[in-house]
């Protein structure tokens, strides 16, 4: 259902444009339609861009650790400067978010993506001319996450606006395509510093972003734009909402907690006598988890409900931080951690612009989850420092308790903002919401 217009859509589900309101307040560009296929590119273009543009950042671990051990090898200051890089880039997801939902809406979905994918091989293409790592803070982390914050929204919420009955499970789909971007991409980058040399790699990388990514944005579209709002005529309506509010609490409390598993739960391995290879493979299969919930959730969001499924894979991830965790000291008990966590956190990234959509319409969603995104950088920027402090207090660093109830705590709070979300939709349990 939409806030400020009527969706209308074909016998399959896909919205083929939005009426205005009796009142007229919403002038859109009602019955344009497109060629039946044209949501499975949306889906599709999505995807490749998520992948792309994520896929670099996880990646980004792979060439710390070359440039540690090759060209950087014994320099602790130079090794520190880098580690700036990926929470640069990983904050430049989310930081603009807002601004990129309001242009997309008010501008265009296509020419946006498009311009981030020539910023994000931009900022490839000039790392490969860099000497030192605060010449890569500027290029990878500031330019390229630039780059990544201006597809990062608008790839990850066209979907929902195709479909109606499958909304989820093509969601899933196109958010998916963040983990499957990082299994290719990483390997990858690592083939060709080997084979050629970083800077290589680097431009090897910025062609095949700008070839795939321009040909991708083309397909990321909407069914109707909105012409009759402005730059001038941003919507703050919802920011008085006590359901807006506590969503955006949800959103800081995730994201502060999401990334710290996989930053540490490598080292922590290590640490219980497990090899650095098997961590590795660990880690992997947490992202290959992710990917499967990712879809897997959409698809279940679309019989139970978005703000259902979430209070579900919030349950599910502040379990795997307490209850798992501390107790995932082999190989085995490792891979249900990974498995576990990825699977109910990577589900959790399908789940924000759908529960965006149940919450507050569908019409505004770029610019709602953008907003939510953005505030997701605060709690990006905060929560690893805040893990690694607790990571260096007295005793931390050996069994990690410390932190994973610290991250298990986090999931818990947004799981208590969810369910106050879902009980202010509808008291009734059973309720598909």
């Amino acid at each position: 259902m939409s806030i400020s217009g009527r969706e209308v859509q074909d016998k399959d589900g896909p919205l083929l444009g939005t009426e205005a309101d009796e009142d007229g307040c919403t002038q859109v560009e009602a019955g344009q339609e497109f060629p039946p296929y044209t949501r499975y590119l949306v889906v599709a273009g999505s995807f490749v861009i998520q992948g792309l543009a994520c896929g670099v950042v996880h990646a980004w671990g792979v060439q710390l650790e070359y440039l540690a051990s090759h060209e950087y090898a014994g320099d602790d200051a130079k090794i520190r400067t880098l580690s700036y890089v990926g929470a640069l880039m990983f904050f430049g997801i989310y930081f603009w978010g807002m601004p990129a939902g309001w242009i997309a809406e008010v501008w265009s979905y296509p020419k946006l993506c498009l311009i981030g994918t020539v910023i994000m091989a931009l900022g490839q293409l000039l790392a490969s001319f860099c000497k030192e790592p605060w010449q890569l803070c500027l290029a990878e982390g500031v330019v390229f996450g630039i780059g990544i914050g201006l597809v990062y929204g608008p790839a990850s919420t066209a979907p929902a606006r195709w479909f109606t009955k499958h909304r989820g499970l093509a969601t899933g789909i196109a958010v998916a395509g963040v983990g499957v971007g990082g299994l290719a991409i990483a390997p990858l980058t690592e083939f060709l510093m080997h084979k050629t040399s970083v800077a290589w790699s680097q431009r090897i990388t910025a062609i095949y972003i700008l070839v795939l990514g321009a040909i991708s944005s083309m397909a990321v579209r909407v069914p109707a734009q909105d012409r009759s709002r402005s730059f001038r005529s941003f919507d703050w309506r919802s920011f008085g909402s006590a359901r807006f509010a506590i969503h955006t609490v949800m959103v800081f409390f995730v994201t502060a907690a999401y990334i710290v598993p996989y930053m540490f739960l490598p080292k922590f391995w290590v640490q219980h006598g497990i090899s650095p290879s098997d961590a590795s493979v660990l880690i992997a299969l947490a992202n290959v988890a992710s990917s499967v919930g990712r879809v897997a959730v959409g698809f279940a969001a679309d019989y139970i409900g978005a703000l259902n499924s979430l209070m579900i894979v919030l349950v599910a991830a502040a379990a795997a931080c307490l209850a798992v965790w501390p107790f995932a000291t082999s190989f085995g008990s490792g891979l249900a951690m990974g498995l576990f966590y990825g699977f109910s956190s990577g589900g959790y990234w399908t789940l924000l612009p759908l529960a965006a959509a149940s919450l507050f319409g569908i019409d505004r969603l770029a610019s709602n989850a953008g907003t939510f995104y953005s505030v997701s950088a605060v709690g990006a920027w905060l929560g690893t420092p805040v893990a690694d402090a607790i990571l260096s207090g007295p005793g931390g660093g050996i069994d990690y308790l410390g932190m994973s109830l610290y991250t298990g705590a986090l999931w818990a709070a947004a799981l208590a903002a969810a369910v106050a979300n879902r009980w202010l939709v509808s008291p009734k349990v059973l309720a598909k919401a």
